[in-house]
């Protein structure tokens, strides 16, 4: 009887731990019915908020690559998700970005690091415009990878800004020509060039014979005219591989490179001073200049660019006593 009596003990409590176990079953369901709950409201507020943010958002898995771009994003490219999905983003980066862009992209995912990479990324109506797009890695609690999530912002009005500056550093803003700093750039150059292949260089320094008079005459932006003319003129007398420069006022420097010939240099010198004999007209003026050219030549006359310089202007004065358009060569 006792041991019957036990038997029934044993079942009740059997039954007891059951109900126990299902009770914590069913509250284990609920908890994850509620964390799954949970995180589809966080999957949902987090793309409302990416989509209404003012910058472009991206995120990838550990595998397959970009998964996932916001409205804004999508609304800039004209595309969808999926044409956008794995590497189908690529597509919109310029030609020119397209390798580095890939090979930091690429570096970046298998080393589990941030990258900052500026590219340009085409828009629905087929014009480029620069982008900073940052990625950071993300990690579970584990610390196991699970990909990237990126933003990217514009910054054309940036790069167009620096180009801007690197332009005004280099160039002559009126006639478009190299300024003094390029132009002492070219010129060493130049002569490292010729030091190596055995070639002349010339050095043309040109001046303007009646500048003052027409600016005085008729006014700056007459004046102005004819200095931007006188580029056009000078730049057409050259070869490309020459070099015109705006040296400052009516100023201006001709590099002549891989020269074989005085001969050669003289050739382009009387082109020159034909060029810039003609008239100029400009809103019913018309005006006459002409100019006054000294030469030098690399390395008969000097072996470095200070003296070259020196010697050309100095020639360019003489010729400019004469009170005609002429040129000559340093004797």
């Amino acid at each position: 009887m006792k041991d019957e009596d036990k038997t029934k003990e044993q079942l009740i409590e059997e039954l007891c731990d059951l109900r126990g176990r299902l009770s914590a079953m069913q509250r284990n369901a609920i908890e994850c019915n509620e964390m799954e709950a949970h995180l589809v409201e966080s999957e949902s507020r987090f793309r409302i908020m990416a989509d209404s943010a003012p910058v472009f958002i991206w995120m990838s898995d550990a595998d397959t690559g970009r998964n996932y771009f916001n409205k804004v994003w999508l609304d800039y490219t004209g595309k969808s998700l999926s044409e956008e999905a794995n590497d189908g983003w690529l597509k919109g980066v310029h030609p020119d970005d397209y390798q580095r862009c890939r090979d930091v992209c690429n570096t970046s995912y298998q080393q589990r690091e941030q990258f900052r990479l500026e590219y340009r990324l085409r828009r629905k109506d087929g014009i480029y415009r620069w982008i900073l797009d940052t990625g950071n890695p993300r990690f579970t609690n584990e610390n196991k990878f699970i990909g990237f999530i990126g933003s990217c912002v514009g910054i054309t009005e940036k790069k167009d800004a620096e180009e801007k500056l690197k332009y005004i550093a280099h160039f002559d803003v009126l006639t478009g020509l190299p300024n003094r700093m390029l132009f002492f750039d070219r010129l060493e150059q130049a002569i490292v060039q010729a030091k190596r292949y055995s070639y002349l260089v010339a050095l043309l320094y040109v001046d303007l014979n009646r500048f003052k008079h027409v600016n005085d005459t008729y006014g700056h932006q007459i004046g102005d005219l004819v200095l931007k003319e006188s580029a056009t003129r000078l730049a057409n007398c050259v070869r490309d591989a020459d070099t015109v420069a705006r040296i400052g006022g009516d100023e201006f420097n001709v590099i002549l490179s891989r020269v074989g010939e005085k001969k050669d240099v003289q050739h382009i010198a009387e082109k020159i001073i034909a060029g810039m004999d003609r008239p100029f007209c400009f809103e019913g003026i018309e005006c006459s200049i002409g100019a006054s050219i000294g030469i030098s030549l690399y390395p008969h006359d000097a072996r470095d660019t200070t003296m070259l310089i020196k010697k050309a202007d100095s020639v360019m004065y003489q010729v400019k006593a004469l009170g005609r358009s002429d040129f000559m060569f340093c004797s």
